[in-house]
């Protein structure tokens, strides 16, 4: 066998092959970043308006074929290849759904879209400040925790039987009218056993559980308990059949995190006191007088969700009566129009929401005005109430305010002539910075 040294090809061919492996690294490294940066700028669903030609703009160049999909699909339809482009445009007159896969450089698949035709809609920004009542099915339980029995021992009926979350709505089979009525029944039990019939996780079950006496002789089960919500919010829109959109987040607990389940709720009028900056620890709040007087009763909330209340005007027919209160807005928002019906404005798609400039509207002193802010970031993410991190710019809310406080959740945040969102966070230690949701995705749910 004869050994010899590496001849100049032998070299060739090692550095060819490394230069080979390199090459394939990075074009995997590079599909991988083009995919990423794909799904991050386009939503998994575009929405089109009927006999409207909107531009997609990708940024790279890609290919698209679409075609009818669903119900509208049929034997003749055909499949549309775009040339490779880095922007198209798309008409949406036949059909009313479609499917587009992008390819990379017209070979390398990225991502399929989802399209749907919809008739163009507007809506009113209202920005109108809010009272908000609600009340939760029977009582919600907050935690459960041990008092001193009647004969000075520690004891928790309701421990390892009732857990934070679960809603009774019954006792001993009959409806609960509320916390009021909750406490008395334990009350008046004499210490017999008791039927609770709970809600949890949307799953009703029934639970046993025997009240003790305390040390002052009353029956308790050790149970914290709510039956309802109360504060200031915005209204984001109005709709031509009389139906509203508010807050943008939905109504959460504050001390169990969790959104509330919506058995009746109320708006009211109201308005706003004072503003409350931030002190770089906690995020600023409006405080407001929130009255539940008859003549301020404005309708009724139908849905508590993750992207808002919803619900419809009414007349008042029995609405709660509350006594006057003033609400630190801590879990809502306020913002207001000074025109009302006459603020009507298309709504944005997702892919037609630009970084750069933009304005909310919102009100701290009775007048309705618009600030300016800079969108700084869009998320697709669906279901989300943080699709657009927003930084305000404008000198006089700057001043006012110090930035975004709680109290203008729902403001409406409006962009080249359109309704793209509305105002829902802010970030505690940069009070100029916050989230919005899509006016899209706050529309799906109404």
């Amino acid at each position: 066998m004869t050994y010899g040294k590496e001849t100049t090809m032998d070299r060739a061919r090692k550095i060819y092959r490394y230069m080979l492996f390199f090459i394939l690294l990075l074009s995997l490294l590079l599909i991988g970043f083009l995919g990423y940066r794909i799904k991050k700028m386009i939503p998994d669903q575009i929405l089109l308006r009927k006999g409207q030609t909107e531009e997609l703009d990708i940024g790279i160049p890609v290919s698209a074929a679409v075609q009818t999909t669903g119900a509208d699909r049929s034997k003749d339809s055909t499949r549309i290849t775009t040339p490779v482009v880095s922007a198209f445009h798309m008409t949406s007159d036949t059909g009313t759904s479609y499917e587009m896969q992008l390819r990379f450089l017209g070979i390398i698949p990225l991502k399929t879209v989802q399209m749907q035709t919809v008739a163009e809609q507007d809506v009113m920004v209202s920005g109108k400040p809010i009272g908000i009542y609600l009340k939760t099915p029977g009582v919600l339980v907050i935690d459960t925790g041990a008092f001193t029995g009647s004969g000075g021992e520690s004891v928790c009926p309701a421990d390892g039987i009732l857990q934070s979350g679960d809603y009774v709505v019954q006792i001993d089979h009959t409806d609960l009218e509320g916390k009021k009525d909750f406490v008395n029944r334990i009350k008046n039990s004499n210490g017999e056993q008791m039927i609770f019939t709970i809600q949890r996780n949307g799953e009703r079950s029934e639970v046993r559980i025997t009240p003790a006496q305390c040390e002052e002789g009353v029956y308790k089960i050790g149970v914290w308990v709510r039956d309802s919500a109360q504060g200031i919010g915005t209204m984001t829109y109005e709709t031509a059949d009389g139906h509203f959109g508010a807050l943008g987040h939905g109504i959460a607990d504050a001390d169990i995190g969790e959104l509330l389940a919506l058995s009746k709720g109320s708006i009211y009028d109201t308005c706003i006191l004072a503003v409350h900056t931030s002190d770089g620890t906690k995020p600023g709040e409006l405080t407001g007088v929130l009255s539940f007087e008859e003549e301020d009763y404005l309708g009724r909330i139908e849905e508590n969700t993750e992207a808002g209340i919803y619900g419809s005007f009414c007349k008042p027919s029995g609405s709660d009566s509350q006594d006057e209160v003033i609400i630190e807005t801590s879990a809502a928002a306020s913002g207001e129009s000074d025109v009302k019906g006459n603020m009507k404005y298309p709504i944005a798609f997702k892919q037609e929401i630009r970084e750069g400039a933009a304005q909310i509207y919102t009100s701290f002193d009775g007048t309705g005005a618009f600030y300016d802010i800079e969108i700084t970031r869009l998320r697709y993410e669906e279901d989300s109430n943080q699709n657009i991190t927003l930084t305000v710019t404008d000198p006089e809310l700057l001043a006012k305010t110090g930035g975004i406080v709680q109290g203008m959740s729902g403001s409406p945040i409006l962009q080249n002539g359109k309704i793209v969102g509305a105002v829902t966070h802010v970030l505690v230690k940069q009070p100029e910075k916050g989230y919005g949701i899509f006016i899209e995705n706050m529309l799906e749910h109404n």
